[in-house]
């Protein structure tokens, strides 16, 4: 790809206030413009902009969808940059399951606001705290793998070297429980 067209793409981006877009993808990321990452990942959708641009065939003529071709591109690398990042932080920055950590580390990653890990962020953290205390060992595993590594069932069963049925045992014992505490507490 030349570097004529991604210049033009940019330039393009820029007249007639089309930026919009990228902040239109970033707040469907939920990506608000306070959060540190926002101006790096804003320039990151502006460069994905100039990419889509030189990829369409006729991008001056089809406005429209040139536009669209592009929020949606814009959207799914972010996310996958996103999800990436995530999933990197998660698993180097702490493991539930590594006997080295004590169980005050672990407590204090899961119920600090502060904190950069994905369970203090979480929507309904007091929620996801009760629930982490109230789970055996196995159901904890599925919860970690689950919510931080994003595994599906049969990927934790890989993971931990056990059989599926075994990880959808852990799976509704852990829908249970947290169905009842949340019958019990109140938690929407």
């Amino acid at each position: 790809m030349k570097n004529g067209k991604l210049s033009a793409g940019l330039i393009y981006l820029s007249a007639n206030n089309r930026q919009r877009l990228i902040h239109a993808v970033l707040k469907k990321l939920c990506i608000a413009p306070s959060d540190d990452d926002y101006d790096d990942l804003f320039q990151e959708g502006c460069l994905i902009f100039a990419d889509a641009f030189a990829r369409h065939p006729d991008p001056v003529k089809n406005e429209r969808q040139l536009m669209n071709f592009a929020f949606k591109r814009i959207y799914w690398r972010l996310l996958d940059q996103l999800r990436r990042i995530n999933k990197q932080t998660a698993t180097t920055v702490l493991s539930l399951d590594d006997d080295q950590q004590s169980a005050d580390q672990v407590e204090r990653c899961l119920t600090d606001d502060t904190s950069q890990h994905p369970f203090a962020r979480l929507e309904h953290a007091s929620f996801m705290e009760i629930l982490w205390r109230a789970c055996t060992p196995n159901q904890r595993r599925y919860l970690f793998a689950c919510l931080w590594l994003d595994y599906r069932d049969s990927e934790i069963a890989e993971y931990y070297h056990v059989s599926r049925q075994a990880v959808a045992g852990w799976k509704r014992g852990m829908i249970t429980k947290a169905r009842q505490i949340a019958a019990r507490d109140h938690f929407d």
